[in-house]
């Protein structure tokens, strides 16, 4: 069983204790991505473009042979691999495609997503630099130098969470504009007319339920079933964005979702407890809570990621809840592409 998370008194805390914790790691991914950008390409070498190849999440290496047998591929593999955390299966950050640096040649390079270590005693320190665009759209180049492996390991460990970060804002960004572009547009306009928020669903979902406060869209992928949730309530103080007040709005909202079987709905699994975190997403504090859901009265279950916020115009509390069900297929690529749904979300009455 995962243990509880120290309970904290207020919201306010809450975000005052993880700016302290995290001022650091944020500047550091602010000054490291701002190398990178300081050096990013704009796409005038040319090529044929809006045809990068690849899924989401994949990303190939280039690295040489002798580094990938050695602790520079472990390094590599370990950041890269690295298991999503409150998955009932065990899934990778990233799904990898490894090859030597001569094969990097022809279609390899539209690719969507390309490392490349570069390992050589010319170079004298070791460096990150990025490069967008510049075979296919969309496409970022991420070439890492070190004079030799030793340098390597330490610098992939150093900043293995900017790595990280770096590959998923990419991937995030692409897909709020692409649900920007191609989302179902009638959709975003019920949510504007129910909740007052702007928000880009993704093509192919359909609104499976609904009732003043509470809105449930769907989205059948083969045998895989993606659920977005929104729903609001008021809000009564800071308490609200506890972990025990989270979970008991998330109850309350989701047992409107049937299971496939009579008397059987929707629950937050507690057997491991929920987790949660307090992040800024575009300037807005928001509470972001994972955990695992089941259907009570059947055999059905999966992660959830569940996003809270508070709405000082409306002084509520506004809830968009993630959740999956793919027993037999990987889930991450379906549940991200929930969660980036947030990322676009506006409130109409602060924008006037």
């Amino acid at each position: 069983m995962v243990a509880r998370p120290h309970n904290v008194k207020t919201m306010k805390a809450m975000c005052s204790n993880l700016s302290k914790r995290w001022a650091v790691r944020l500047a550091a991914l602010g000054m490291w991505a701002c190398a990178l950008l300081a050096v990013a390409c704009d796409g005038s070498q040319g090529g044929d473009f809006n045809n990068a190849g690849g899924k989401p999440y994949e990303l190939v290496v280039s690295v040489p042979q002798e580094a990938w047998v050695g602790e520079v591929g472990d390094t590599l593999r370990a950041v890269l691999l690295e298991p999503i955390p409150m998955f009932n299966q065990v899934e990778p950050l990233f799904d990898i495609s490894r090859i030597t640096p001569d094969a990097l040649k022809d279609v390899i390079l539209r690719h969507r997503n390309l490392l490349i270590v570069n390992i050589s005693p010319d170079v004298k320190e070791a460096t990150a630099t990025a490069q967008y665009d510049v075979y296919a759209r969309p496409q970022i180049i991420v070439t890492l130098s070190a004079p030799d492996n030793r340098s390597m390991v330490h610098y992939l460990s150093e900043n293995r969470a900017e790595l990280q970060q770096l590959f998923e804002i990419t991937e995030r960004n692409r897909a709020v504009a692409n649900d920007l572009k191609y989302g179902e547009k009638g959709i975003s306009k019920e949510i504007a007319d129910q909740f007052g928020i702007r928000m880009n669903i993704p093509r192919g979902f359909t609104i499976r339920g609904r009732s003043e406060d509470f809105l449930w869209i769907g989205n059948d992928v083969r045998i895989a079933t993606q659920g977005l949730v929104i729903y609001s309530y008021p809000f009564t103080g800071e308490q609200d964005f506890t972990l025990e007040e989270l979970i008991r709005h998330r109850n309350e909202f989701v047992k409107r979702i049937p299971g496939p079987s009579d008397g059987s709905y929707m629950a937050t699994e507690d057997y491991i407890t929920p987790t949660v975190v307090y992040p800024k997403i575009n300037g807005r504090q928001w509470a972001e809570m994972h955990g695992f859901w089941f259907v009570q009265n059947d055999f059905m279950g999966g992660p959830f990621v569940t996003y809270a916020t508070f709405d000082p115009v409306q002084r509520r509390v506004l809830c968009v809840d993630c959740f999956v069900y793919s027993p037999k297929e990987p889930k991450r690529n379906l549940l991200r592409q929930l969660q980036h749904t947030v990322w676009s979300v506006e409130f109409t009455d602060e924008a006037k």
